[in-house]
């Protein structure tokens, strides 16, 4: 719920301020060759009871009117304490370069295909001063729960369509859909230094809907 509160915060607040810039410059619609836009990217997909949650953090380059490299990164940090002697550390971070081609490229309504090339890790740990130390999962492994969640490194390749509406020459909105496909390396697990699971791999795809909603405006 706080991040969900953060993103709004924020995007009122650029909202506010790039309504005001257009009013006094007055607005063309759209956005062409070398224009830099920054946009927020959510989902109302498994959420966890959220309305949308936030996903990614993008910044967007116009090199033409029709070809926009792009940059999408987002990361989560967390520590928490589940007793007063145990730690767990949950923390993603995920890079996202990539490339727009601009199909629709008239006024304010575009339509687009993108790729990005997804690099992901997830880096989890359990530590505790009177019982076992584990790096690599939140779990203490036994020879019953062998299949406990690891933390792991992505490589991937997302692919997807999107459509997005300008008003004035500030600010737009817009949805992007797709699908990805996902190598992804399993983390050793350590239980106290000692090696107690190996690292194991594996390819996987998935219909990506993590940036359906965007909601952006021109930088400069």
């Amino acid at each position: 719920m706080k991040r969900l509160v953060m993103f709004f915060t924020a995007f009122l607040l650029a909202s506010t301020t790039i309504f005001a810039q257009d009013e006094g410059e007055g607005s063309s619609g759209g956005a062409g060759s070398g224009d830099v836009l920054i946009e927020f990217t959510g989902t109302p997909f498994n959420t966890g009871g959220s309305i949308l949650n936030f996903t990614e953090f993008r910044g967007r380059y116009f090199l033409s009117d029709i070809m926009v490299p792009r940059l999408g990164i987002w990361m989560s940090l967390e520590n928490n304490t589940s007793t007063p002697d145990v730690v767990i550390h949950d923390s993603e971070y995920r890079f996202a370069p990539g490339f727009e081609y601009h199909l629709t490229a008239d006024g304010a309504f575009r339509t687009y295909a993108a790729g990005d090339i997804l690099l992901r890790q997830r880096i989890l740990s359990r530590k505790s001063t009177t019982g076992p130390t584990v790096l690599g999962s939140t779990t203490v492994p036994s020879q019953t729960n062998q299949s406990i969640t690891k933390g792991y490194f992505d490589i991937g390749l997302r692919l997807g369509a999107g459509a997005e509406y300008h008003f004035g020459s500030r600010f737009y909105f817009g949805v992007e859909v797709g699908f990805e496909l996902i190598n992804r390396t399993n983390s050793e697990v350590f239980v106290d230094g000692e090696l107690y699971q190996d690292k194991t791999k594996g390819n996987f795809a998935n219909v990506n809907v993590a940036n359906s909603f965007r909601f952006g405006f021109k930088l400069l």
